[in-house]
């Protein structure tokens, strides 16, 4: 049986073979000469933007890292108390360090004995509430940039 088509070779075109594109002129890209230019007000507040959102990000990372001293501050402090070290120089300076942050939550609740330890549960609120706090700062700064 014959097929329709009369040669297969005029069918394929092998691989090797240069072929020319027919829809060159249509999809070439457009060259830049050609487009549209920026004007000076839209490369201006696009700048002013760009600055902004640089300094929140820097601000992002800075709180970042002051609740990381923070929490340290405050953890050593917690460990300090609830070992009973108090009389050496370095508790003495962690105390002074870290008594502005606890102000606002001193005798909150008072210490609890637990074999022999404290455990000041006021420094523990302290942590839990710069942490919450610092986070919803950081996440309103995200969602402000995006």
């Amino acid at each position: 049986m014959r097929s329709n088509w009369s040669d297969e070779r005029d069918v394929y075109t092998p691989y090797e073979t240069n072929t020319e594109s027919s829809l060159f002129s249509v999809t070439a890209p457009i060259p830049i000469g050609y487009l549209p230019r920026e004007s000076w007000s839209s490369r201006f507040w696009r700048a002013v933007r760009n600055v902004i959102i640089f300094i929140i990000y820097k601000i992002y990372q800075l709180l970042g890292l002051a609740l990381a001293v923070l929490l340290l501050l405050l953890f050593t402090h917690f460990l300090l108390n609830f070992f009973g070290i108090t009389t050496s120089l370095f508790a003495h300076w962690i105390s002074l360090l870290s008594a502005p942050l606890l102000l606002p939550f001193n005798n909150l609740l008072p210490p609890l004995p637990y074999g022999g330890y404290m455990i000041d549960v006021s420094t523990l609120i302290a942590i839990v509430v710069y942490s919450v706090a610092v986070a919803i700062v950081r996440q309103f700064l995200k969602v402000l940039v995006s």
